[in-house]
């Protein structure tokens, strides 16, 4: 019979694939004594890490998560499948652990735990392996990508081990080597850091509302990523308005300075112009002026031109009185 030039994918025979079934269908969730060829650690400093290492048929991964998991909901194993394991598919398992009699370390391949799930690297170049830590992971299931359960102590670490699981494959399918890379998952999350001058007290509260919703923590919000709303709501300071954006496991800070209720007057006019409130001459109007409620007078006098305004001021409100000064022109035959 005449080959083509083009390589086949291996059919595994009947009683292989009898041998494999027989195993996948025996090693439902129990504790057991087992060894491994050798420990690869891989071990994240930061959230946004990425982790590439290779492992052998027979070896585990150990990966240790970063101390802080606020917003970590769990970890992407990407694994590149060499032309050999893809020929031969389904013939090596991967297999998650949890309650070790030991934290792994490279110096011990013997160890005792419980496997929480199997499943076999199927005839594909790449396979993507979630393992969530979060009940809260938003990642689904695909043709690609695989998710596992949750282990009860990740804390501590994820065990994945690797084996052979299929008879009358070739020897050389020991040595094939499993290029992986390995990341944390992030929540769709971040925190905003607010700060509110000055501080609530007894004789001056308010209340702050994100998204309408009431909060009473709000140094350290955690919030969905994308745009909010925030309001600071008193009787005895000016209602806030803000809106600020919450990205991908970042800190957002943000301040509000509290304004009194007292009513405030803006003075606007050109420049040379005497100003005068109340029968008193402003020197400076670059900002706003403090005024009590009741009416006010403000007079502006820029050389012969005089002109005196009434302001019936009350709380919580914000006056601008502006002199305009214009020019115009005229035709005549």
């Amino acid at each position: 019979m005449k080959l083509s030039g083009k390589k086949s994918r291996h059919r595994p025979s009947k009683k292989s694939m009898l041998f494999s079934l027989l195993f996948m269908a025996g090693i439902s969730a129990f504790a057991e004594n087992f060894r491994v060829r050798k420990i690869i650690p891989i071990g994240f400093n930061e959230i946004t890490e990425k982790i590439t290492v290779e492992s052998g048929i027979n070896d585990a991964l150990w990966v240790s998560l970063p101390n802080d998991l606020t917003y970590v909901s769990g970890v992407e194993l990407n694994l590149k499948v060499p032309e050999d394991i893809i020929t031969w598919r389904d013939s090596v398992a991967y297999m998650l652990y949890e309650k070790l009699d030991s934290i792994p370390n490279e110096s011990n391949q013997n160890y005792y735990g419980e496997r929480i799930h199997v499943a076999t690297i199927p005839g594909n170049f790449s396979l993507t392996i979630y393992v969530p830590i979060s009940s809260d992971f938003a990642i689904k299931d695909n043709p690609y990508s695989t998710k596992l359960p949750i282990p009860s102590d990740f804390k501590k670490g994820l065990f994945l081990r690797f084996m052979m699981v299929m008879k009358g494959v070739p020897e050389s399918l020991e040595n094939s080597i499993l290029e992986i890379t390995a990341k944390p998952v992030l929540k769709n999350q971040g925190a905003l850091s607010l700060s509110v001058n000055p501080q609530s007290t007894e004789e001056k509260k308010y209340s702050v509302f994100i998204d309408d919703a009431p909060v009473q923590e709000y140094k350290n919000k955690i919030l969905s990523t994308g745009e909010h709303h925030l309001s600071v709501v008193s009787d005895s300071y000016r209602n806030e308005l803000r809106t600020f954006r919450i990205e991908q496991a970042k800190t957002t800070s943000l301040s509000v300075n509290l304004r009194g209720i007292e009513p405030l007057i803006k003075l606007l006019c050109p420049k040379d112009t005497q100003v005068f409130l109340d029968g008193t001459q402003i020197k400076s109007i670059s900002e706003p002026i403090l005024i009590t409620q009741g009416e006010h007078s403000v007079k502006f006098i820029l050389g012969d031109y005089e002109i005196v305004k009434t302001v019936s001021a009350m709380n919580g409100r914000t006056y601008t009185v502006s002199l305009n000064v214009d020019a115009s022109i005229s035709e005549e035959d």
